[in-house]
């Protein structure tokens, strides 16, 4: 449904000191102060299928086991680079936006916002603008092409909440980057959180293993 330039990239943990990692599974895991982060890249079975070819999606486990609350929020996950390029997450709503502007042919949607409830266009012979048919009205150049659009609920529906995790408490969800650079070969993960009124940041790196890539790059 949705194309992209080139196949995405598997990206898999490296070993760091006082990182675990699963080889089998692909994930590592880093604890600090009573919180404890664990990523598995390239673990996104929703729909879209090929939602890695447009953003970076890590699925993510928080543990909380200090005795105060954790917070966090989207500026709290950065990744970077080998050349110290920053990516920071997006919300759900901005991969949405992605994904329509970049879908391509009849799915192709021109706006951002939800479509009207009913449109219905058809093909007729030469009509004046605002014709009323007796399938609805017709718009000449109206932004919105059928016979349909992407869905996309798995996004907001697997995406890792925001906000304050409680003491003894565990979330987990995706959380969604912008797509690599080319060049990019390793990168770290940055969580930046407060554990009560403290700030602290917990560290997992990986290595990018990227297949073949097709002509028109990317």
């Amino acid at each position: 449904m949705l194309a992209a330039g080139c196949t995405s990239p598997r990206i898999v943990p490296v070993e760091a000191t006082g990182v675990r990692i699963d080889p089998a599974q692909g994930v590592a895991s880093v604890a600090g102060d009573g919180v404890e982060l664990t990523v598995q890249p390239s673990a996104w079975r929703g729909t879209p299928s090929d939602l890695g070819d447009f953003v970076t999606p890590f699925l993510v486990n928080l543990a909380n086991d200090a005795a105060v609350p954790v917070d966090y929020d989207y500026v709290s996950f950065r990744l970077f680079d080998d050349a110290r390029f920053q990516y920071t997450a997006l919300p759900p709503v901005e991969v949405e936006r992605i994904l329509r502007w970049r879908a391509q042919g009849d799915v192709r949607l021109a706006a951002l916002s939800s479509p009207p409830p009913v449109i219905h266009r058809q093909v007729v012979p030469d009509v004046p603008a605002g014709w009323w048919g007796r399938y609805g009205w017709w718009w000449p150049g109206w932004p919105w092409y059928y016979p349909g659009y992407p869905v996309l609920s798995d996004i907001y529906l697997h995406a890792l909440p925001m906000g304050a995790l409680q003491p003894a408490a565990r979330l987990e969800g995706f959380v969604y980057l912008p797509r690599l650079r080319p060049e990019a070969r390793a990168l770290t993960l940055e969580f930046h959180h407060r554990v009560g009124e403290l700030s602290r940041v917990l560290t997992l790196p990986f290595q990018i293993e990227r297949g073949r890539e097709n002509p028109t790059g990317g």
